[in-house]
């Protein structure tokens, strides 16, 4: 396991004036020293040990909400995106043991949709977090849109123990990317998940179209936030989503981006998640060296992932091994 909050290295982040000057770093020896400094902060925060996260599409496609991003949203085409309900319990504890089988350290429950609608989804819910608990040792997680503290607790009480909700974006950013909500309701989850005494995940999608202060933004709200994982993502434009023509970053601007994250954030867990395929292409190992703690294993919601054995050996190629995180939660 990682090392508790109180057992990491203490040092502040950097400023976000630094970070801004920084994230210009992205090539020939200015980039080596970035990655090499990120490289060294997430050592001395989590040693060798990697996260690696699964997730299951356990609510595909029935979403009313407009995020510019989502094949999922109502402003997407959905092609190809398939759509039915909560999957039962038992579907979700196949899917977490076999993630298990190929190395993954934590699973989460994804859902699409603004928030979990009803009495007898809670239920089905709650029995699978108390069986993935039985009938195996990963982190059990879930994304379930937005939630009150009451229903947060009860599916603390079933085993939760870490709530992934992601801010997407910069506040200043944030309507240009969703209208159907707002960034204040997302704070409000997040505040409910850990008045709840959930450990917290939140991050962003980076190459939304969003300038580089407003990723400097985007990394000083979560560090006020005090989450506890950061997924960092990087967009794979959707075909039929409003910005599926939105140029891609180069993979220098994708480390040096997670690179002045972890500096910012140096005790959270970096998880590069969503995009990196894409994005990072044969740099994909360079997220360790630019700061990354954990990463997913297996396909994304809607797409195919790497292979998990693939992610394995990567992670093992950089001098590191596969460990489970550690949570702030009580569960």
């Amino acid at each position: 396991m990682t090392l508790p909050a109180s057992g990491r290295d203490s040092r502040p982040g950097i400023s976000a004036d630094e970070a801004l000057r920084l994230l210009r770093a992205t090539s020939g020896p200015a980039l080596d020293s970035l990655l090499d400094r990120a490289s060294e902060a997430r050592a001395a925060a989590f040693g060798e040990q990697v996260g690696l996260c699964a997730i299951v599409n356990a609510k595909s496609g029935i979403c009313g909400e407009d995020c510019a991003f989502c094949a999922q949203s109502s402003r997407a085409a959905k092609r190809g995106v398939p759509v039915y309900d909560l999957l039962p319990a038992r579907r979700l504890l196949e899917g977490a043991t076999a993630a298990e089988k190929t190395g993954a350290t934590a699973f989460s429950i994804v859902t699409s949709g603004r928030r979990i609608a009803s009495e007898m989804e809670m239920a089905e819910l709650e029995s699978s977090l108390r069986d993935i608990g039985r009938q195996t040792k990963l982190l059990r997680c879930a994304s379930l849109g937005f939630m009150d503290e009451a229903r947060l607790r009860r599916l603390r009480r079933a085993g939760l123990e870490r709530y992934h909700h992601n801010l997407e974006t910069a506040r200043s950013f944030f309507p240009s990317i969703c209208t159907t909500h707002t960034f204040d309701q997302k704070l409000e989850t997040i505040r409910a998940a850990r008045a709840a005494g959930l450990s917290v995940c939140s991050g962003g999608i980076l190459g939304l179209g969003e300038t580089a202060e407003q990723r400097v933004e985007l990394a000083d709200t979560l560090r006020q936030l005090g989450v506890d994982g950061v997924p960092i993502n990087f967009l794979d434009a959707r075909p039929g989503t409003p910005l599926e023509r939105q140029p891609r970053l180069a993979p220098e601007q994708c480390l040096a981006i997670i690179a002045v994250f972890r500096l910012m954030l140096p005790q959270a867990e970096i998880i590069v998640m969503g995009g990196r395929e894409a994005q990072l292409g044969d740099r994909q190992g360079s997220i360790f060296r630019a700061g990354a703690s954990a990463t997913l294993i297996g396909d994304y919601l809607t797409t195919p992932g790497s292979l998990p054995h693939d992610v394995l050996a990567t992670v093992r190629e950089q001098g590191l091994r596969p460990g489970r995180e550690q949570s702030r939660a009580h569960a």
